[in-house]
């Protein structure tokens, strides 16, 4: 799993609102990229705003991760052939320094948190990944975002959410954070 970030790494993201990474899955689960950035976010104390990528030229995902409220949003994104080359490869503890770093302005935080219409949380079942929307259950999914598509799709077929609104859930892995790997590889 590779960490890149969007835009000028030294001066931007001092003063932007929110950090935009881009994630080349490299055969690991989603659910590890995920929690790996929920366990940063509270450091680098701004919206985190990803594209996750198991490669570039198959449709993806692009989302947000807030982490006052805990919650995922997440949507599809065609596929761009090339997208990685001329990102700068870092890990996440370079993006926690980087986003705390004290520029002419301050870290600047987005104000309020996501407008959630309904609760939603997407967790690893017994056998497979499901969903608790309004106090139903719902289960059978091979990973959280597939549970969190299904989600969104009941909820607005129900009248929960607009056509227009996505759907913001928390996730509940229920596994370890994987360890990041010594070194970055190339």
């Amino acid at each position: 799993m590779k960490f890149f970030l969007f835009g000028s790494l030294r001066t931007l993201k001092r003063r932007a609102k929110d950090v935009d990474l881009a994630v080349d899955l490299d055969g690991e689960p989603v659910e590890w990229a995920m929690l790996r950035v929920a366990a940063a976010a509270p450091r680098i104390r701004k919206p985190v705003e990803l594209w996750l990528s198991r490669s570039e030229s198959e449709p993806n995902l692009a989302g947000n991760y807030d982490f006052r409220s805990g919650r995922w949003a997440f949507w599809r994104r065609p596929g761009q052939p090339g997208f990685f080359k001329g990102l700068e490869l870092v890990t996440l503890e370079q993006v926690v320094r980087l986003a705390q770093a004290q520029g002419p302005y301050g870290p600047m935080r987005r104000p309020g948190t996501p407008e959630v219409a309904v609760d939603c949380e997407v967790r690893r079942g017994a056998d497979a990944w499901g969903f608790e929307l309004a106090g139903r259950w719902r289960d059978g999914y091979s990973g959280p975002l597939e549970a969190a598509a299904a989600a969104e799709a009941e909820a607005k077929a129900t009248g929960e959410l607009g056509p227009e609104q996505a759907l913001w859930f928390r996730l509940n892995a229920g596994a370890d954070l994987p360890q990041p790997p010594s070194r970055i590889r190339r």
